[in-house]
């Protein structure tokens, strides 16, 4: 689940990372990266075969304070997070121009 005190957070996320605001990048892992202010964000997808559970983790780093958390497919949010994540994919490939000139 969502940590409440990360509720309102995500959903701003959501919208800056749709917006353009924010800007992600592929980091290690098959994981997305973002550097803003003094503050890093990184999400991937992880499925665990042994559990047969999709998981969206998320991390916020920030200074030495490193807070990650995860949402498995089980979990009521896990829709909101599996929005975000590829709304980060497709910020981090930058979609944007590709689809503009697909039908040109």
């Amino acid at each position: 689940m969502i940590p409440k005190v990360f509720q309102e957070f995500m959903k701003k996320l959501l919208q800056e990372t749709e917006d353009g605001a924010l800007v992600w990048s592929e980091g290690d892992y098959e994981s997305f990266v973002c550097d803003h202010k003094n503050s890093t964000l990184i999400i991937r997808r992880n499925f665990d075969e042994e559990r047969d559970r999709d998981y969206v983790v998320f991390r916020f780093i920030s200074g030495e304070k490193n807070t990650p958390f995860s949402v498995s497919d089980a979990d009521a949010d896990y829709q909101q997070m599996v929005r975000i994540y590829d709304a980060v994919v497709a910020n981090a490939n930058d979609v944007s121009a590709d689809l503009d000139n697909f039908f040109d």
